[in-house]
């Protein structure tokens, strides 16, 4: 056979390992350079610090990350004052790095699904205020009186007295409902910028042998796949969404309660559907009012669980062993919980790494910090500090 016969047989060949040896990577490996960033908590310029410390981007704050994964395990809002920034700076890196070949993975943590669902108890002045716009007065007020239209409304549905918010009510409500209130929760909800941006996001990801995401993977929970927990937060929020909608057009709720206000307003028509109400509005409030039963609400569920930073290492280990089985990959990386140390930790021989260090300094006195992952190598980094190399499980096998 001739040089030019084999030509093709030899272009297969060399694509058919350059194949193999990309998916051994991948499996086996890494195929990327990550770089893992855990709770924010609105600490936007300790957040540009901690990203310019990894070289992912320059002081224009523009990606310089090249090939590198970012993860950010979710938490970027509440309790600080610009979260909306560092919403705004992951969205931008998100659509830049591709262009060099990089990526953004965004992921959620149980503080973005608390507002989108209402729960408002950690959103900050600042927060709100960072939403405000020049017609926000104007449009407090036009909103206190949709809002007095609907407590008359629902008094008379609920045979009861009508409330006459007088002066000193509206002036508490106001007080409740600073300027940027509505804007903020427009904003969030399902057709708002940030609200479409949020709901589009995983819970959990996948980088090589590494499993991310915010609070931890229980070992009792039937979801066998990384797809498969996505796939269920996904229809969660959706359905979570759906009820809102319903409720508020049938009149149950106004669109601006917070989840407090609005399970009330829930709880007080579930006694009046009892004796006389329709089958959908019933089961669309029994829905409501067993929350607890979501896995995006569930203490041990994948935004909430906290048993990778507390569980006894020695107790918990066959458990982890199992869980790192059925997903398949050798380490997990989790936010949420702070160790006391307030610096990067590993857990279970290197198996778990506690990368939420306290960010927000001011409500959790820690520090910004980087999980960096390159060739199986970890390393903590701080801001203004060396690179401390950190125990992994390989390394703990070999001890």
């Amino acid at each position: 056979m001739n040089r030019s016969a084999l030509a093709p047989r030899r272009t297969l060949w060399r694509a058919a390992l350059l194949l193999l040896a990309g998916l051994a990577a991948t499996v086996c490996g890494w195929a990327e350079h990550i770089v893992a960033v855990a709770d924010i908590h609105g600490a936007y310029d300790q957040f540009v610090a901690i990203l310019q410390t990894a070289g992912v981007i320059d002081k224009d704050r523009s990606w310089t990350g090249g090939k590198t994964v970012l993860v950010q395990t979710g938490d970027e809002v509440d309790r600080g004052p610009r979260s909306r920034e560092a919403m705004d700076l992951l969205m931008g890196l998100g659509e830049k790095a591709p262009q060099q070949g990089g990526e953004v993975r965004a992921l959620l943590g149980n503080h973005e699904t608390m507002v989108m669902m209402g729960d408002l108890r950690y959103v900050s002045p600042e927060e709100y205020h960072a939403f405000a716009a020049p017609d926000s007065e104007k449009l407090r007020q036009s909103e206190f009186e949709d809002y007095a239209r609907y407590m008359k409304q629902r008094a008379a549905h609920l045979h009861q007295s009508s409330p006459s918010l007088g002066e000193t009510d509206k002036q508490a409500w106001l007080a409740a409902h600073p300027p940027g209130y509505f804007e903020y929760r427009d904003a969030l909800a399902p057709k708002g910028k940030y609200g479409q941006w949020l709901r589009s996001r995983e819970a959990v990801t996948q980088v090589g042998d590494v499993i991310f995401l915010h609070g931890g993977l229980s070992p009792q929970s039937p979801l066998k796949s990384v797809k498969e927990i996505n796939e269920k937060v996904h229809r969660e929020m959706v359905l979570l969404d759906d009820i809102w909608a319903k409720l508020s057009k049938k009149g149950v709720l106004w669109p601006y309660l917070n989840l407090e206000e609005a399970q009330r307003e829930a709880r007080a028509e579930w006694q009046i559907q009892q004796s006389a109400g329709d089958a959908e509005t019933t089961k669309l409030l029994q829905s409501f009012l067993e929350l607890r039963n979501l896995n995006i609400i569930s203490p041990e569920g994948p935004l909430w669980s906290r048993g990778y930073a507390t569980e006894p290492e020695g107790e918990f280990s066959p458990q982890l062993d199992k869980v790192l089985k059925r997903f398949k990959v050798r380490y997990v990386v989790v936010g949420h919980t702070i160790p006391n140390s307030k610096r990067i930790t590993p857990r279970f021989d290197g198996r778990i790494f506690l990368i939420d260090t306290g960010m927000l300094a001011s409500y959790f006195q820690g520090r910004p910090s980087a999980l960096d992952i390159n060739d199986d190598h970890f390393k903590a980094l701080y801001v203004g500090e060396t690179p401390q190399a950190l125990t992994t499980y390989g390394d703990a096998k070999a001890q």
